[in-house]
């Protein structure tokens, strides 16, 4: 019955994000074959094109450059075994070589120079706020850090075969341990704890990491072939992946993936999954919000309540308002019966955006509503509870 039900809820869902596009929570294939040869690291620029390592069982060397729209060209070789891909603040490509433990920069020309040696087997990229990059040491267990001026020290240790790599909102470092299925969280200081662990048996070989808007981390399981999400207190469920090797296509709950590897995530909120088994890359959509783009200095001139995401949720949703002026707001959910549940905002705010985070708090499943009121605005959206 509860099977039923929620398959009734994703078939009621809609989202609508804020450029006004309708978006379902499915997976679609984005490329297949074209090039791809055992795709692992991923990168986006700044315009939105995907940059795919192809690791090639340990004997590749290339980086593909991939369009939105899916055309696909060369945009550097002569790696060694490339693995993770990174981008800096400049344009700058980074890649890790694991086969040689060197890490290259290359140009936004595609020109490729060394930046540092002495890695082992050296895996995923991430940059801090410094412009330090912290590479995971895959074959060495370690994970280190490299000044721009390409000093290398070790930053972590204690790990077992860590591969992805992501920060948080508060520059803790999360790493994936592939032998073992844990997920430890290593403070800026570099003291190591666990944050959440998936199901190793068999064994998950939990791949590459990514942090979504909504503060959700996004883990592929290589040999589960399943999409995890943790939310931000390490509570771990199944995204999307019903453990069957395959290539279906559609809601989250039957779709299936071969081999899921590497990770990345769009402005529009849209994310790519590599499957290294397939060499096809797939797009999942409607799971996290994109990016509100607004011209520098620009002026907000109306008010506005947005969808809230995720859409269905569990446990938590983020609801975000705009204000063009101060004034008294109130923000409260209800329940389908009109009820009120809980109020969020009840005070005066200044102009600008505002968001908040909702709790599901013990309530049933179902479809609540949310209405913002100011003194010359009210509006109310639907959202989804399911557990």
């Amino acid at each position: 019955m509860k099977k039923i039900f929620t398959t009734l809820l994703y078939i009621l869902l809609i989202g609508v994000f804020d450029s006004g596009t309708v978006f379902t929570q499915t997976v679609s294939t984005f490329l297949s074959g074209s090039g791809l040869n055992g795709p692992d690291g991923f990168a986006i620029d700044t315009t939105g094109n995907l940059y795919v390592a192809n690791w090639g069982g340990g004997s590749g060397n290339n980086v593909l450059k991939i369009t939105p729209g899916g055309t696909v060209t060369t945009f550097a070789t002569g790696f060694n075994a490339p693995d993770g891909l990174v981008f800096d603040a400049n344009g700058y490509l980074y890649v890790s070589n694991y086969a040689s433990g060197i890490i290259s920069k290359v140009s936004p020309s595609g020109v490729s120079t060394v930046f540092a040696t002495g890695l082992i087997n050296p895996s995923a990229l991430a940059f801090d706020s410094q412009g330090n990059l912290y590479v995971s040491n895959y074959g060495g267990n370690t994970v280190s850090k490299i000044t721009p001026a390409g000093v290398v020290s070790t930053f972590a240790t204690g790990f077992n075969a860590p591969l992805g790599l992501a920060f948080d909102s508060e520059w803790n470092l999360y790493v994936s341990n592939y032998n073992s299925g844990v997920i430890n969280k290593v403070n800026p200081s570099g003291v190591v704890t666990v944050f959440a662990s998936i199901s190793n048996s068999p064994q998950s070989r939990i791949q590459y990491l990514l942090f979504g808007r909504t503060g959700n981390l996004y883990v592929p399981a290589y040999g589960h072939n399943k999409i995890y999400k943790i939310t931000p207190v390490g509570v771990v469920s199944v995204l999307t992946g019903t453990g069957v090797a395959g290539g279906t296509n559609g809601p989250l709950d039957s779709a299936t993936f071969n081999g899921p590897n590497s990770i990345a995530m769009n402005k529009f909120g849209e994310i790519y999954i590599s499957e290294y088994n397939a060499n096809r890359i797939r797009k999942i959509i409607g799971v996290e919000p994109p990016v509100l783009i607004r011209k520098e200095n620009e002026i907000l001139n109306y008010y506005k309540l947005y969808q809230n995401y995720p859409n269905p949720f569990n446990p938590t949703t983020n609801i975000k308002f705009s204000l063009p002026k101060s004034g008294f707001v109130e923000l409260r959910v209800y329940d389908i019966l009109g009820k009120e549940i809980m109020t969020l905002v009840n005070e005066k705010l200044q102009a600008g955006e505002y968001e908040i985070t909702f709790n599901r708090s013990g309530l049933s499943n179902g479809i609540y509503f949310y209405k913002l009121e100011t003194e010359k605005f009210s509006e109310t959206k639907k959202m989804i509870l399911i557990k």
